[in-house]
């Protein structure tokens, strides 16, 4: 079957409809928004432990853990009790592409995490919390006391308070 082409004289010169791409902001460039402060600390609101995997544990493993724990990432702590990461959904979705599912199943955890921890103390004003994520454009902050993890505050955490439930 011939593959079918346009005629060489064929020249489109009408303008893209849609502007071109602008790359987004770094992280660096977001700006912070001012939330009312009530008063709330993190500890207020947070979970309290972590879910975690080791950097070895497969993505089948932590698509579990996600799955029976209702949660949409889960920490990677170090063989010291650090936490050196996180895998969320998002890159469990990236991880599947151009993969079967099979394979992505039998990544580990070390090779999807997102490297590094975004935290704060657990007796941060709740409102400087949410500022720092929506000022890194973060879902999630580990929560530490004395610079050790102790739990996890969310925006679903946020969103739970404002709805009052």
């Amino acid at each position: 079957m011939v593959h079918p082409t346009l005629p060489k004289g064929d020249v489109h010169t009408t303008p893209h409809p849609y502007p071109m791409s602008e790359p987004l902001p770094s992280i660096e460039e977001a700006q912070a928004l001012t939330i009312a402060d009530d008063g709330s600390k993190v500890r207020d609101l947070m979970h309290m432990g972590i879910i975690s995997c080791t950097p070895d544990d497969t993505i089948g493993t932590v698509a579990k853990i996600m799955v029976e724990k209702e949660i949409h990432a889960v920490v990677v702590m170090d063989g010291q009790g650090k936490a050196i990461g996180v895998v969320s959904q998002t890159d469990m979705v990236l991880a599947r592409q151009g993969r079967t599912p099979d394979q992505a199943r039998a990544m580990l955890a070390s090779q999807v995490m997102t490297p590094g921890c975004a935290t704060c103390d657990a007796d941060m004003l709740l409102s400087d919390a949410v500022s720092l994520m929506t000022g890194r454009r973060m879902h999630r902050l580990v929560v530490t006391e004395k610079e050790q993890p102790v739990g996890v505050i969310s925006m679903t955490d946020v969103v739970r308070k404002i709805i009052g439930e």
